[in-house]
């Protein structure tokens, strides 16, 4: 996983800049939006993933004795 640049105010200062170019070219603009949001959402899936717990895999005792006894 690439590490994820943390928020400062030079990002958000970078987005505003890049929104006032783009405000003349309104599908440029719209597609920027999308991947902030995009980005934004792949941001938070990937602290989701990081927070989750590891499951404990737990395997079932399986004795072929009791089977034998079953077909005598």
């Amino acid at each position: 996983m690439d590490n994820i640049e943390k928020l400062d105010i030079c990002n958000i200062i970078e987005v505003q800049k890049i929104r006032k170019i783009l405000i003349k070219h309104p599908d440029l603009l719209s597609i920027f939006e999308i991947l902030i949001i995009m980005s934004n959402n792949r941001i938070n899936q990937e602290k989701h993933i990081l927070k989750m717990e590891i499951e404990e895999n737990i395997e079932p005792d399986l004795s072929s004795d009791d089977e034998d006894e079953i077909f005598e």
